[in-house]
């Protein structure tokens, strides 16, 4: 019997539990970035990025447990005006960490509520965030969880970021397959 799960992430940790929801053969609906070609009226061709939403039959599913950090690639089955039935996708989700590496973050928001957690792995992983930002010019601002926007921000993850410029790459890697081209 076939049944549908509505995933809103909370925390890094819910890219685990995701990974073991998820086989392959099953359908996964996320708002992704795609590469798409343009056609100019002069005949010139350039490309952009736009953000849709795929449904992916799933064929691999790839699990970062250092940045917890899902990435599932499959084939379109619902076609959109970017997107054409059975082209490949990669689809990757949780990216703050990722900007943080890249020294991208200038204010990174995040809630008290992750100091306190219950797991010692994931209480010292955003520690080591808070430094890491702290540590390359960035300024932290916490968010207690008593207060309205502590809780807002704990709806949303509980961490945030405010970068100093864009970085393409968190959206997803480009799949520049031929499949792309069938």
């Amino acid at each position: 019997s076939s049944f549908q799960v509505t995933l809103m992430p909370e925390e890094a940790e819910d890219m685990w539990h995701t990974y073991n929801l998820l086989q392959i053969g099953d359908s996964l609906m996320a708002s992704t970035i795609r590469k798409v070609q343009t056609e100019s009226s002069t005949g010139s061709v350039g490309s952009s990025r736009v953000r849709t939403t795929l449904c992916l039959c799933v064929d691999t599913i790839d699990f970062d447990s250092q940045a917890c950090q899902l990435r599932v690639k499959g084939t379109n089955i619902q076609e959109n005006q970017y997107v054409k039935m059975g082209a490949y996708h990669t689809i990757e989700l949780a990216h703050v960490e990722k900007a943080s590496e890249a020294l991208a973050i200038d204010i990174l928001l995040i809630s008290d509520k992750l100091f306190r957690h219950q797991d010692v792995a994931t209480r010292s992983r955003y520690v080591r965030l808070v430094d890491n930002v702290r540590d390359n010019g960035g300024t932290v601002r916490i968010f207690s969880s008593l207060h309205v926007s502590g809780e807002q921000l704990t709806q949303l993850s509980g961490v945030a970021a405010i970068l100093r410029f864009p970085i393409a790459d968190l959206s997803e890697p480009e799949d520049d397959s031929t499949s792309d081209e069938d």
